[in-house]
């Protein structure tokens, strides 16, 4: 997983490629999409680093399978 440090710099790459005056329609709105896609992940990054203890930790070991338990069964 990427840092918010490199999503806000794959973001400014986008919005750079937006500045050519040769891009068509299609082109344009893509490069826009595509910043606007990391500019939201850098957010959700810097989020998650602030409000790490808001979040639910898994139980579970790394590596370890998943094991279901009574009402999980039935779901």
């Amino acid at each position: 997983m990427l840092s918010a440090k490199q999503y806000r710099a794959k973001a400014a790459e986008f919005r750079g490629l937006l500045e050519n005056p040769l891009l068509s329609t299609n082109e344009a709105s893509e490069f826009r999409n595509l910043e606007q896609s990391y500019t939201t992940l850098a957010e959700n990054e810097e989020w998650l680093a602030v409000n790490i203890n808001k979040t639910l930790a898994s139980r579970q070991e790394p590596g370890q399978a998943h094991r279901l338990v009574g009402h999980e069964k039935q779901i």
